[in-house]
Formats: C-alpha cells, structure tokens, sequence
C-alpha cells in the first residue's frame, strides 16, 4: 500500500466519523427542541374538547371595554407646535 492509498483511507474513515457525528448531534438537537416545547401533539381528543368548552364559557365572560372613540387633543396642551423654519 502506498502513502498515498493509506492517506485516502483516513480521509475516508474521517469523513464517515464526521457524517456520523454530525447526525448524532442533529438527532440530539431535534430531541431536546421536542423535549422543551412539546406543543399539543400528544393531547387526546377528550381533552381537547374539555380545554375549548372552557375558553367557550370563558369567552362569554369578556367585559373588555375600549373607552371612548374620541381623537381630539386634551384640553390642558398650552404650547403650540412650530410649523416655520427659523
């Protein structure tokens, strides 16, 4: 075997440890993102339901009010805004 075949030989056994560990650490990532946010995949139906037939009763319960819809200025401005360059 020549240096040159042995030297190839390396570089390929690297290059397979280098694939193989980069999907390790792929599969190790992907599993920590699931871990720390588990969305609502796992749920059952059942409570799905019990989770929307609480936000429907809850929903009726909004008294939320928006105020007034009046947009003129507070009759406390004094200073006047500079309309002219001096």
């Amino acid at each position: 075997m020549t240096r040159i075949e042995a030297a190839r030989r390396r570089a390929s056994g690297a290059k397979q440890i280098a694939v193989a560990a980069a999907a390790a650490g792929f599969l190790a990532t992907l599993l920590l993102a699931r871990a720390s946010h588990p969305g609502q995949a796992a749920t059952s139906p059942s409570s799905r339901a019990g989770s929307q037939s609480r936000m429907q009763s809850s929903s009726s319960d909004d008294t939320f009010d928006y105020g007034s819809a009046s947009v003129a200025p507070s009759s406390s401005s004094s200073s006047q805004a500079q309309t002219g360059v001096s």
